[in-house]
């Protein structure tokens, strides 16, 4: 059953620090990156191991005044909130490694991003707090990228917005890194880490107008991450899909990438290229396939106005991946083998699970 909303708005304090684990340890460079046909049952074998859960969803910041978008992102809201419940059996603190949380892929406020900190807190309430209300949500980060519609606004509002201990925002290049432990593991691998690069994809652009400065001050950032990261998993994730930003096309392969997660896109779908998993999950508000040639073939929920999300779940030897509907049932899953696999765990692609 769904969380219900509560009738008042959240009051929380201001952001607070997280203390991230980050080891300075490189895995072997052997093994692939992969899929697999995921089996019925594969999210029940990781209940039984160490693992991470979260959610990633894109283009929810719908208007107040855009009654049909407003409705759709209230469905993938109490969707998610659905998916909290079943997840967060355990009473995780705030801080905790292990502790479910949310990666919002970009465009948080429709149409035109917000002017300043006062827009910021005005629609933070409307667009926020009044939809992402249930107990499900209570000390759950949202982790958070500008999209286009973002960049037409003031994108260092929203990164300096101090109204919400679970708005996470630092700057338009930034790290998500976990840990959990796994218990009796040996002295070489006692952990499994998943590293997110959360990455400002309109500055990569091919067609972004932003300065030579900046473009190359971004792409070392990332280069730099992806060639230090150890992590079991390692999940870049921008706004725009990769094909809008030929460096990432470029980048993603030759570092052994589990998974690029993106938005703009409103609709849900994955793809293999270069041997790298794409996912796009850019309908927390709605699927409008007429507005987007990609959502026209080959998308997960066809023909289908609802919104969705997607469901991350990291074990030691095995992350799935899960696309849901408005409600959280379950659509279609993707299995992608941790970085230090040494071999295939199947073949690739994705099938419907009843």
């Amino acid at each position: 059953m769904t969380t219900p909303r509560r009738k008042s708005k959240l009051t929380t304090p201001p952001i607070a620090a997280l203390a991230l684990v980050i080891s300075s340890e490189i895995l072997a460079a052997d093994g692939a990156v992969n899929s697999a046909r995921i089996r019925h049952g594969a999210l029940r074998e990781l209940d039984n191991s160490p693992s991470l859960h979260f959610a990633a969803l894109g283009d929810w910041g719908a208007h107040p005044t855009s009654s049909s978008r407003r409705n759709g992102q209230l469905a993938v809201a109490d969707g998610v909130a659905s998916w909290l419940d079943k997840i967060s059996d355990e009473n995780h603190g705030v801080g905790d490694e292990s502790a479910p949380f949310i990666l919002s892929l970009g465009d948080n406020f429709y149409p035109a991003g917000v002017n300043d900190l006062d827009d910021m807190a005005e629609r933070f309430a409307d667009t926020f707090e009044e939809v992402y209300s249930h107990d499900a949500f209570d000390n759950v980060p949202w982790y958070a990228i500008a999209g286009n519609h973002d960049h037409r606004g003031n994108v260092t509002a929203q990164m300096n917005y101090p109204g919400s201990s679970r708005w996470i925002f630092p700057d338009h290049f930034h790290r998500v890194v976990r840990e959990v432990r796994i218990p009796g593991g040996n002295i070489d691998r006692d952990t499994m880490k998943v590293e997110i690069l959360a990455i400002d994809s309109i500055q990569l652009a091919d067609s972004s107008d932003i300065s030579l400065e900046v473009s190359t001050r971004s792409t070392q950032w990332i280069q730099h991450y992806l060639q230090h990261s150890d992590a079991d998993y390692l999940i870049v994730a921008g706004h725009y899909p990769a094909r809008m930003t030929t460096i990432l096309d470029e980048l993603l392969p030759d570092h052994r990438v589990s998974a690029y997660v993106s938005g703009h896109d409103h609709c849900q779908k994955h793809e293999i290229k270069n041997g790298v998993n794409h996912f796009i999950s850019g309908a927390g508000m709605e699927v409008s396939s007429h507005s987007h040639e990609e959502c026209r073939h080959g998308t997960v929920n066809d023909n289908d106005y609802s919104g969705g999300f997607l469901s991350f779940h990291a074990g030691v030897d095995k992350m799935v991946v899960v696309f849901r509907d408005e409600t959280g049932t379950e659509l279609q899953s993707v299995e992608v083998a941790p970085r230090n696999a040494n071999k295939h765990v199947g073949l690739e692609g994705s099938i419907e699970i009843a």
